[in-house]
Formats: C-alpha cells, sequence, structure tokens
C-alpha cells in the first residue's frame, strides 16, 4: 500500500474524511506544519514525517532543500491549488520528485472573487455602503462604471486568467488584452500548463506586449505565478501606464509592488485597487498600504470556497496516480525532472 503525508495547519485544514475517501488505495499519514515559513521544529516534523512515504499532498509547509534531502523514497508533491512558490523546485527535480499542481482546483472561485472585486471597485460599494448606512440615499444614485465597453487587461493567460478572460468578453462585452510570453502550449516549460495561441484569441483575447497592456487597459488583474520573472512585475511605470485605471492582484503578492501602488492610490493617480494577496502574509498591521484609499482588501481567499477542496483533491490524486504508475500528469511545474 503505498504511504501519503498530507501536510495541514490550523489556518489551512483537510476534511479529512474527504481525503481518504478520495485517496482510499493509501495508507494516509498527516503532519502539522505553520501555514507560513518552517521553523526548526516544523522542518524536523516534516523530515521525520516524510520518512518511507512514496507521494505528499501539500498545501501549508515549505519544502525547502533540506527537506528533500531526507524524502528518499518521494516520488512526487502535489497540490490542490496552483502557487508553488514554497517549493524548492530545483532540489526536486535534482531528488527525482515531480511536483504537480492543480489550477482547475480553486480556479471557479478564484474567478468570482475577481469579478467580485472588479464590481467592487467600478461600482465604489465601499464608499456606497457607508453613505447609504449614514442616511444618504439620493446623491448615493448616481450612475456607475459597467464593464461591458471597457477594456480588462488580463496578466498571466493561464488556466484561472482565461477563464477571467472569456468571461469578460462573452457574458460582459469586455475588451480584452492579455500578457503572457509563455503562450505557447509548450509542455517542456515550467509553467505549464499554458494555452496555445490560438486558444486564446479564440476567447476574444489580444496578446500584447506588457507596457501596451497596461496603457489600453481601464482595469488590470493579475493571474500570475510567483516567479524570478514575474517578481514586481506590476511596478512604478506599469502602474503610471495604467492611470486612472484599477487594479485587481489575486495571483500572488510578490508580483506588484507595494510601494508603488500606495504611492500611485494616495496620490490619486490610480482609481483604486483591490488586492487578495500580500508580499507578506498576513500583512504588517503598520503597512501603509493598508491605509490607502480606494482600496479593496480580502485575506487570500479568492480560492476557498465550499466546492474548491474536493475539487483540488480530486485533480491532486489523479496526478499523483499518475506518477507512482510511471505516467506524466498534465500540470507538472518541474517538467526538466524528465529529462533524466
Amino acid at each position: 500500500m503505498p504511504e501519503l503525508l498530507v501536510t495541514y495547519s490550523e489556518s489551512h485544514g483537510r476534511p479529512m474524511d474527504v481525503v481518504r475517501e478520495i485517496f482510499g488505495e493509501f495508507n494516509v499519514r498527516t503532519v502539522s506544519v505553520p501555514a507560513g515559513g518552517l521553523d526548526v521544529d516544523a522542518t524536523e516534523r516534516l523530515r521525520e514525517a516524510l520518512a518511507g512515504c512514496d507521494a505528499c499532498l501539500l498545501r501549508p509547509g515549505r519544502f525547502s532543500r533540506e527537506v528533500f534531502e531526507a524524502a528518499a523514497d518521494l516520488q512526487v508533491i502535489a497540490l490542490t491549488g496552483s502557487g508553488v512558490d514554497h517549493i524548492d523546485l530545483a532540489a526536486a527535480t535534482e531528488a527525482g520528485v515531480v511536483v504537480a499542481n492543480s489550477p482547475g482546483g480553486p480556479a471557479p472561485s478564484v474567478v468570482e472573487h475577481t469579478f467580485g472585486m472588479i464590481f467592487a471597485l467600478l461600482r465604489d460599494l465601499l464608499e456606497t455602503t457607508e453613505r447609504v448606512a449614514a442616511g444618504e440615499w439620493a446623491d448615493v444614485r448616481s450612475p456607475v462604471t459597467e464593464l461591458g465597453g471597457k477594456t480588462l487587461g488580463v496578466v498571466g493567460v493561464g488556466t484561472i486568467g482565461l477563464e477571467v478572460a472569456r468571461t469578460a468578453a462573452e457574458r460582459f462585452d469586455a475588451d480584452v488584452v492579455g500578457y503572457d510570453p509563455y503562450v505557447t502550449g509548450d509542455r517542456s516549460h515550467p509553467t505549464f500548463p499554458r494555452h496555445d495561441r490560438e486558444t486564446v484569441t479564440a476567447a476574444g483575447v489580444d496578446l500584447v506586449g506588457r507596457a501596451e497592456l497596461f496603457e489600453r487597459a481601464d482595469v488590470v488583474t493579475v493571474h500570475t505565478p510567483l516567479t524570478a520573472e514575474t517578481r514586481g512585475l506590476v511596478d512604478e511605470d506599469a502602474l503610471a501606464r495604467l492611470g486612472e485605471g484599477y487594479l485587481v492582484n489575486t495571483g500572488r503578492g510578490g508580483v506588484v509592488d507595494e510601494g508603488a501602488l500606495h504611492d500611485a492610490l494616495v496620490e490619486g493617480d490610480l482609481a483604486g485597487a483591490a488586492l487578495d494577496v500580500f508580499e507578506a502574509e498576513p500583512p504588517d498591521p503598520d503597512n501603509p498600504l493598508l491605509g490607502a484609499p480606494n482600496l479593496v482588501l480580502s485575506p487570500h481567499v479568492a480560492g476557498v470556497s465550499d466546492r474548491t477542496q474536493r475539487r483540488g483533491l480530486e485533480i491532486a490524486a489523479t496526478s499523483i496516480r499518475e506518477v507512482l504508475n510511471g505516467e506524466r500528469p498534465d500540470t507538472v511545474v518541474n517538467p526538466a525532472v524528465y529529462d533524466g
């Protein structure tokens, strides 16, 4: 019977009855680790728990090179979400461990959350709520901005970004521009799965460069993973090109320069922003960005819903079974592991 390790934390619990149902042929063991970086004790707990494990179902916990060195039997790490910035992918590849994510797990929830944030900004729902509660009525009932007829810029046209783009074009009659240098369908790139250009353009997306996207868009929504290439991608220059537009980030916090975003909001250069993710989570209460005007916030919950867990678990289970059966999952994020 294959051994499966499942990580969890106080803030990242697991419905273990569902896990055991989906992974019925596995001997399931669990380990509690912090949601953020691992301390010395947690690292040692994870190292000990991995002994003899064939697979790991990971959400909380940081897989460092030190952890991989203790996982001699490990063949695959599967995630129920899309982000892999807490895994040392180079160390995983050197250890021969396949890492597979599950962007389709949180995707429907993230898409809904993204549009919720977009409409909260375009319809100024925060101020409207405060004014109605304060007894105002007639003065609040002024025309609002529709997404239809506006230009939505999608940064990162992967599983989630493409669905946001398609929905905006088909359901809300928005013009859509996209920026993603890896829209090739190439399985050898570590950000696979990626769509090919034909699929993206058929969804109504005009693929453009980064500068042009921020210049043309009225609203920009970010859906990229956090990598060395994307860190700080939305910087002072990008926000200046966006001008009096809106920014939404449900991807990863480090993709947006928080200092530049703060200044753009305070100075009134940007109409508004909505963030589900931050550079440091939870953000420091003294982070000046939290006091910026026209800002909608949520605590990294875009991908959390009543249906996300099971969806992600089923995708992750498929990936784990494929690896253990000698097959290659579609959602491998370290494809170089197969080069050997």
